[in-house]
């Protein structure tokens, strides 16, 4: 439960890390120097002109040590369970309506509306990988029904051919979309193998087209395990991020102070949390080190019968708008949450083993736009 207190405490921390974030995209796309850390700064060569103003969505993943937040990674492109994560608590408060007195639940997918309406869209394209869970197809099936009125047509990555542009539009078939919601970047496995050619062409098409994005693809850059360069750019988050080192620096006896991250490995697949695991990957030229955080346990009883003191993340979906030329946000809102735990181990990641948590927040419902 994230009490009214909680969520005016965590505003202004989401808002500077976000801030930080983008603007070193910016940086960094107008360098065009190939950063060691940087493992998709490759994009930056794909994008020519930028938009006026970039928006979307970002999620922050957070751990509580001790009550504060630590924040673990940042998504930006390409995020799954925006809004079926959300129905489990959605389910909870159908099933003890007493909560619904004092909590209500809060849709990211409500606020990618909100973004839509903003920039005037009328039909948003909606791209996806060639495979996908019964999961993923819910969740952008659930953000379609969401954001109606507003169009919305899905297109998988199979299909990528059939989209063309247009007078800073993209055809999909002969309909018009005038702004992309990019569900098929998976980090850089969705450019290599099979997936390289379609990919890289789309996104060439997308970018030359003058399309708006929600979520733009320069915001991939932004996707880094490394997390020192947002103390540098704002040093008053260093409670917040972890220190980072590198295993050339460190001895391995040290180990068991750290977690190791592969920096282009996504889903908590390229995370490493005991020595023995580790040690192999010490030398991995794209391993780095990140501090050790002692996570705080929390009660969990789940409808399976299990029950045990977990270790459970709480994910801040952030919608943002941030304009390029003046380099400030202009709307930096929590849109949501989600939460993972585990009662084995430290990942929480669902694709690792970990369960969801349902989170509520107090206060009552926002109005919904039509009432406004």
């Amino acid at each position: 439960m994230v009490l009214a207190a909680d969520a005016v405490a965590f505003a202004p921390i989401c808002r500077r890390i976000v801030q930080a974030s983008l603007d070193r995209v910016l940086d960094l796309h107008h360098h065009r120097e190939p950063l060691e850390t940087v493992p998709l700064n490759w994009i930056s060569d794909l994008v020519g002109s930028l938009p006026d103003e970039l928006c979307g969505n970002v999620r922050l993943d957070f751990l509580l040590e001790g009550g504060r937040l630590r924040l673990l990674e940042s998504g930006w492109v390409n995020l799954s369970g925006v809004d079926y994560a959300p129905q489990v608590a959605l389910a909870l408060l159908d099933a003890v309506p007493d909560l619904a007195r004092i909590f209500h639940v809060e849709r990211p997918a409500a606020r990618i509306r909100a973004r839509l309406r903003e920039q005037a869209t009328t039909r948003l394209a909606i791209l996806v990988k060639e495979q996908h869970t019964v999961y993923a197809e819910n969740d952008w099936n659930l953000i379609r029904s969401l954001i109606a009125p507003i169009d919305s047509v899905v297109i998988a990555e199979p299909d990528f051919h059939r989209i063309r542009a247009a007078h800073g539009l993209i055809l999909v078939d002969d309909l018009p979309c005038d702004m992309v919601y990019l569900r098929s970047l998976d980090g850089p496995a969705a450019f290599t193998g099979r997936h390289a050619e379609r990919n890289r062409h789309t996104l060439r098409l997308l970018l030359d087209s003058g399309v708006a994005f929600h979520d733009h693809p320069l915001t991939l850059l932004a996707e880094d395990k490394d997390l020192e360069w947002l103390v540098e750019r704002d040093p008053g988050l260093r409670d917040i991020v972890p220190r980072t080192g590198r295993p050339a620096d460190v001895s391995p006896a040290d180990a068991s102070r750290w977690v190791l991250k592969l920096r282009d490995r996504h889903s908590g697949e390229g995370v490493f949390l005991e020595p023995e695991e580790m040690l192999p990957r010490w030398n991995d030229p794209t391993a780095i080190l990140q501090e050790r955080i002692e996570p705080d346990r929390f009660p969990v009883e789940t409808v399976h019968g299990l029950a045990g003191d977990a270790v459970a993340d709480l994910a801040v979906h952030v919608s943002y708008r941030y304009s390029v030329a003046r380099r400030e946000l202009i709307a930096a809102e929590i849109a949501g949450y989600f939460s993972r735990f585990t009662l084995v181990g430290g990942k929480v990641n669902l694709c690792t083993g970990g369960g969801i948590v349902p989170v509520l927040s107090e206060g009552p419902a926002p109005a919904t736009e039509e009432a406004n």
